[in-house]
């Protein structure tokens, strides 16, 4: 058929490999996809197990945000679209899982059973291998990239320190490469749902940086069929292909409608969607205020170095991780200990960004033997791109280009984290090259002789890096030791530059001279074969173990971490509706939102407004500023140090946790009536005034707009709050004239519905920068606030909708293969 003949699958152009393995096909890949289960069950033990979990910060944190609203949850049967117990308040509706059942609620299912982080690496595991035999790899060689892409080191760091979602984003790309595979070539409507269903998958995780980079590869890929559709003069098949393709994204994107389109609705209200203030620098920050997203030197602070590639072979040769544990000789005295290792250019580091050197070696050779295929062309081209994109403000010009005009790009951080797809790249290059070398042509000589070229230009490349590298600093931008300490780290750092780099030719020289043997007929096929995917995996795997954490059980580990202190039960017994402010290191740890409702925590996506707040009056949990505190409806400060008495009132000494418990002596309720208002359109002005003695915020509201209606004095106002929850606030409030009602709750229109007596109010103004303001008529009245964005519901319906239709539409594949087999006919096998 001529669709065939116009495919792009990576099918290899010459025969099958006969290794001389006996066992059936069949056999083989039972065998090799247990080994890969049992093999990473051995590594994931500790998790699959005996159920445990990393001490990661990241999990900490999310234990600490979401305590109260869990028990919230099971209390009331209601799902919690807002948050009141982190940063004063914030929607938490566009991070909640999908709720429309797609493949990955099974995985999460069998994620209960076992392990969430050991389900998603089996099932990338055995992806990857489904993949490379789709593309005709023998069951060897599709093992060995299997093994080698979901051990790549970097990729263990990701769950250890809890970055489990860009974790489960990443081991669904060889699902979404396969899938999209099997379309370029099937052109069907089943096909192109396959797709859609992997990448709705994907999406589904919201890791949106990882997704745009899945996104990217994907057109890479496309590219060389669509234009040799055009070339060709295949109209009609290009059409039809462009057709099912539009389709498949398209819904592909809806079935993540829930949490997707959420997320792009509350961006701009988050720090991520907006370059927030500095009022320390000024002119710095209002030149870029006008673009959405983080600023260009906040994103890019986690950039590569060019020299830093050096990693990708060697992992200690700019130090390793920044707390490294020592196991080298050269400073007897502080081995088994950690020290400071990394001393590269980024802020510090958690990983390594390792490929292993047979990795690296057998995808040179992939990349080299099969250098006319369009499939690893593309491969090739998007690695490199990706490479000087994690440059970053290194190569300012290249990524400059990106964060300018790229859509969404502008949101994104952590530049370097763009080569966490290039794993993947290297991996499946990786078993290209084994597969090329392994049915080599002995009586070629000049393919031979690229062969042993690229082997002789690795171990070369090496030697010299290893040579230039002892002219290194071997010192961090900043540091500042004791000289005799500053002596023992730098020996200590060359002496890891210099092991790895031994290391480095010890295993390019192992492989090339296999591989030498090999070509001179002095070694099989299947011994090569296992000696060089053996070395690769001891070779991933030992550096892979060195990233090392303590598993904890996770239940023993909140009961510890989180257990309550006297601090926390002398607040408690205070049963009014209020928030407390944590001061010092406290201020950026969720503990304190694990028991209160807490002005500060730990969250990369807070509210701009409450960021500006907390970086300019409150210097991030530094500054008592009383008049903000008694605005954001704080009674107690928890501090180390002394507070000033004309505002703050000792009441609790923790003498095991050494903290000082204030309250504040005149604050103010979760909503209040204010007699004036002042008009401050500018932003950088309004926050300013925040930190005016003039500012009260009991005697005057902070408005950025005209509100077109004068106050009248009032002799008579109360306000009572009469029941509260993480969905609503319910008020009873008098007032003899109409009033403006300042409440305590960060503004955001999309989720926030407003009610008095029943009737929806019509105005919302944002007030004191960040809370919320509404006009009270005389009397009176029932106040009622529910977050209840229409949004959600919505995008839950999309979402059921086109998973159903997908669903629907890879099923319609079965019914040809019904057909055959009700008929007799032999299926298809092309």
């Amino acid at each position: 058929m001529a669709k065939k003949k116009s495919s792009a699958k990576a099918a290899p152009s010459t025969p099958p490999l006969q290794t001389g393995i006996r066992l059936s096909r069949r056999v083989q890949d039972i065998i090799a996809l247990s080994v890969l289960a049992l093999g990473l069950l051995i590594l994931f033990k500790p998790m699959a197990i005996d159920r445990l979990t990393p001490q990661g910060v990241d999990v900490l944190a999310s234990i600490g945000t979401n305590h109260q609203i869990k028990i919230w949850q099971k209390e009331s049967g209601e799902k919690a679209l807002w948050n009141p117990y982190v940063f004063s308040g914030m929607p938490r509706y566009q991070r909640i899982p999908p709720v429309t059942p797609s493949f990955d609620t099974i995985l999460n299912l069998l994620g209960r059973l076992f392990n969430n982080i050991f389900i998603y690496t089996l099932f990338a595991a055995w992806g990857f291998y489904f993949m490379l035999r789709y593309f005709k790899f023998s069951p060897l060689v599709s093992f060995a990239g299997a093994a080698l892409f979901v051990l790549m080191p970097h990729y263990k760091s990701l769950y250890l320190e809890g970055h489990n979602a860009k974790y489960r984003a990443l081991m669904l790309l060889p699902w979404i490469i396969w899938t999209f595979q099997i379309f370029i070539d099937k052109r069907t409507l089943w096909a192109a749902a396959l797709f859609g269903l992997a990448f709705g998958v994907q999406i589904r995780t919201q890791h949106y940086q990882i997704i745009f980079y899945t996104g990217l590869l994907v057109f890479a890929i496309g590219i060389a069929p669509v234009v040799k559709d055009v070339l060709a003069r295949r109209y009609s098949a290009f059409l039809k292909g462009s057709l099912l393709i539009l389709a498949a994204v398209s819904l592909g994107i809806m079935t993540a409608a829930q949490p997707l389109f959420l997320a792009q609705e509350y961006l701009p209200w988050s720090k991520r969607g907006k370059t927030t203030i500095h009022l320390s620098d000024r002119q710095k920050t209002k030149d870029v205020r006008n673009k959405t997203g983080v600023s260009m030197q906040y994103a890019t602070q986690w950039s590569t170095a060019p020299s830093e590639l050096l990693t990708w072979i060697a992992p200690r040769a700019f130090g390793g991780m920044s707390g490294e544990k020592y196991t080298g000789s050269a400073v007897p005295q502080l081995k088994g200990r950690t020290i400071p290792g990394y001393w590269g250019e980024m802020p510090f580091t958690q990983s390594y960004e390792y490929m292993g050197v047979l990795t690296l070696l057998l995808a040179l050779l992939g990349l080299f033997l099969n250098r006319k295929n369009p499939f690893v062309i593309a491969l090739a081209l998007f690695g490199l791109f990706l490479t000087l994109l994690s440059f970053g403000r290194h190569f300012e010009s290249f990524y400059s280009f990106f964060y300018n005009y790229v859509p969404y790009f502008n949101k994104f951080r952590a530049p370097m984290m763009s080569v966490t797809v290039t794993f993947f790249i290297v991996a499946l290059l990786a078993a290209f090259g084994l597969r090329s070398l392994l049915q080599t042509d002995f009586k070629d000589k000049k393919t031979a002789k690229t062969i042993l070229m690229v082997c002789g230009g690795f171990l070369a490349l090496g030697l010299i890096s290893w040579l230039l590298g002892q002219g290194m600093s071997f010192t961090k931008a900043g540091e500042k030791y004791d000289p005799q300490v500053m002596g023992m780290i730098l020996s200590i750092r060359k002496e890891m530059f210099n092991s790895d780099m031994l290391r480095f030719m010890a295993f390019a020289t192992a492989g090339s001279l296999g591989i030498f043997l090999y070509l001179r007929e002095r070694l099989k096929a299947l011994p090569l074969a296992l000696l060089l995917v053996l070395l690769a995996v001891i070779d991933v795997i030992q550096i892979r173990e060195q990233a090392h954490k303590d598993y904890v059980n996770l239940q023993r580990l909140e009961k510890r971490y989180f257990k309550a202190t006297d601090t926390d039960r002398f607040i408690q017994k205070d049963k009014s509706l209020f928030r407390v402010m944590p001061m010092g290191r406290e201020f950026s740890d969720n503990r304190f939102s694990y028991f209160h409702q807490n002005v500060g925590g730990y969250t990369p996506i807070k509210m701009y407004t409450i960021e500006e707040i907390v970086e300019n009056n409150l210097g991030n949990g530094a500054i008592a500023n009383p008049a903000v505190l008694q605005m954001l409806n704080v009674k107690y400060v928890v501090t180390k140090r002394v507070l000033p008495a004309t505002h703050f009132e000792p009441v609790f000494r923790d003498e095991k946790a050494q903290l000082l418990t204030y309250r504040l002596k005149n604050p103010l309720k979760r909503a209040f009536f204010v007699p004036a208002y002042r008009v401050i359109t500018d932003e950088y002005e309004r926050v300013s005034f925040l930190n005016n003695p003039a500012f009260k915020p009991d005697s005057m509201a902070l408005l950025e707009e005209e509100p077109g209606w004068a106050l009248s004095p009032a002799d008579s106002q109360s306000v009572k709050v009469k029941r509260f929850s993480p969905m609503e606030l319910v008020l009873d409030v008098y007032t003899d004239q109409a009033g403006l009602l300042v409440i305590s709750e960060n503004y955001y229109p999309p989720g926030w519905k407003h009610f008095i007596d029943d009737q929806p109010v019509e105005k919302v103004w944002r007030a004191d920068h960040s809370l919320q303001a509404i006009r009270v008529p005389a009397g009176a009245h029932t106040v009622h606030l529910r977050f209840d964005p229409d949004s959600y519901r919505r995008n839950v319906h999309y979402a059921q909708f086109s998973v159903a239709l997908l669903l629907l539409a890879a099923l319609s594949g079965l019914i040809p293969l019904i057909n055959r087999r009700r008929s007799g006919a032999t299926p298809d096998n092309g």
